[in-house]
């Protein structure tokens, strides 16, 4: 009966140094975790419209471009500020402080740009709106966002 242990312990031996010798090469660098705006890419330059917004927010890959940060978070620093646990509440106290902000751009094509921006790179999900729905509740005449202005 020693003999049979004996040799089921040296298989397992072999095939534990075998798994070591074969598995991939271990890496000292850390790990890392995604950032919030892991969902970004450079592909080029703000390129203004006449209305101030931008035309090149994503990337051709669906990407937010990560060139035109800078300058959507100067025209829309509160929706630029949203992170990835961003709640509905969050989104409409930044729209409405952006769009009712004298010191910052208060178009609603620009402010639309920075949250398509920041809805891609955080690769925002349901309850959150979609560009759409929030260009549509912040042209809504019932004010659905309660924005104070």
């Amino acid at each position: 009966m020693r003999g049979r242990y004996q040799a089921i312990g040296t298989a397992l031996a072999a095939v534990v140094v075998f798994a070591m010798v074969s598995a991939a090469p271990v890496s000292a660098a850390p790990s890392v975790a995604p950032t919030p705006l892991g969902h970004t890419e450079k592909c080029g330059k703000p390129k203004k419209n006449q209305d101030g917004s931008i035309s090149n927010v994503l990337c051709s890959n669906g990407k937010a471009n990560s060139q035109v940060r800078k300058y959507l978070a100067g025209q829309s620093p509160l929706v630029m500020q949203l992170g990835a646990d961003s709640t509905v509440e969050d989104v409409h106290v930044a729209v409405c402080g952006d769009l009712y902000d004298p010191d910052v751009a208060d178009t609603i094509p620009i402010l639309l740009n920075a949250y398509h921006y920041i809805h891609t790179a955080n690769h925002f999900k349901a309850p959150l709106p979609t560009v759409k729905k929030l260009a549509n509740q912040i042209s809504n005449a019932n004010n659905p966002l309660g924005c104070a202005g």
